[in-house]
């Protein structure tokens, strides 16, 4: 038997020049800027230190945004947003006249989290509550460059680090 290439582990900055490249590019500075009018739209409902999501979610969803709660916190130097997978599958589908495709009835995660300073999108926040075999992943976004990408087992790691990462990028 052969032996065996030692597994070589990539560091972070390794990753995110593999992934968008170093410093902003279009691609990345696009995706910002769709993110950052999504958060504009909300913030005349947006409060410091608070997670606000929609009225109308399903129950699923709604212990979803409990659980968040419970488990991110922030300083008034940042504010947040929900976004449940029924709402997105509405703006994406519904409001648009198309029908919600078969493979997305079965939401691939628990909804998007979009966290920004209340003065400034100059950095985002985005973290993906991911199913597997998809990966709960936080990345975060600074002048149109992918600053940092965190990528967790499950879910319940990926709420626990929240607040932290959190603390470090919009404090």
């Amino acid at each position: 038997m052969e032996p065996k290439e030692p597994i070589e582990t990539e560091s972070m900055d390794q990753t995110i020049a593999r992934r968008s490249g170093v410093g902003p590019n279009d691609l990345i500075a696009g995706w910002q800027s769709v993110l950052s009018r999504m958060l504009d739209q909300m913030q005349p409902f947006m409060q410091p230190a608070r997670i606000i999501t929609f009225q109308r979610m399903q129950p699923y969803e709604q212990g979803v945004f409990q659980q968040i709660n419970q488990q991110v916190s922030m300083s008034e130097q940042a504010w947040g947003v929900y976004l449940p997978p029924s709402v997105r599958n509405q703006l994406m589908y519904t409001n648009q006249g198309m029908d919600i495709p078969a493979g997305e009835a079965a939401p691939r995660d628990d909804g998007v989290l979009l966290f920004s300073q209340p003065t400034s999108h100059e950095t985002i926040v985005n973290g993906l509550l991911a199913h597997q075999p998809f990966a709960p992943a936080v990345d975060v976004y600074e002048k149109g460059a992918l600053l940092a990408g965190y990528v967790y087992d499950n879910i319940d790691a990926c709420l626990a680090d929240l607040t932290a990462v959190i603390q470090i990028h919009l404090s």
